[in-house]
């Protein structure tokens, strides 16, 4: 009867070092993206954005306007927060742009801004 006893003992600690073990080596969820370190959350600002590495430092898309062509408010607007917009660019009310990382809340706050996404094959 020891002998089963010591069996049973064994088996519940194989079991329980098991479930240690595996629960230890899950991978975490992946924090290191925009949507993590940017700072702000906004309905103008796409997943396609959110979805960039922690550390970028300076993102490639499209933003979208409520008026065209834009003023020389806005240009000038966009120019404080570093933000540079291809004249070759626009596509209706699109423009291709680089915007700094940091400036990226400061543009979604803008009324004149609809939008930043970077197009995406689905």
């Amino acid at each position: 009867m020891k002998k089963e006893h010591i069996m049973i003992f064994l088996l519940v600690i194989a079991v329980v070092l098991g479930f240690i073990f595996y629960s230890t080596n899950k991978q975490p969820v992946e924090q290191n993206t925009l949507e993590y370190t940017a700072g702000c959350a906004s309905d103008k600002i796409d997943a396609s954005i959110y979805s960039l590495k922690g550390n970028t430092s300076l993102i490639g898309a499209f933003i979208s306007f409520k008026e065209v062509p834009i003023s020389e408010e806005v240009e000038t607007a966009l120019n404080k927060l570093g933000i540079t917009i291809r004249n070759d660019s626009w596509i209706f009310d699109y423009g291709l742009a680089e915007i700094p990382t940091e400036a990226l809340c400061d543009l979604a706050d803008f009324d004149f801004v609809t939008g930043v996404f970077i197009p995406r094959d689905n």
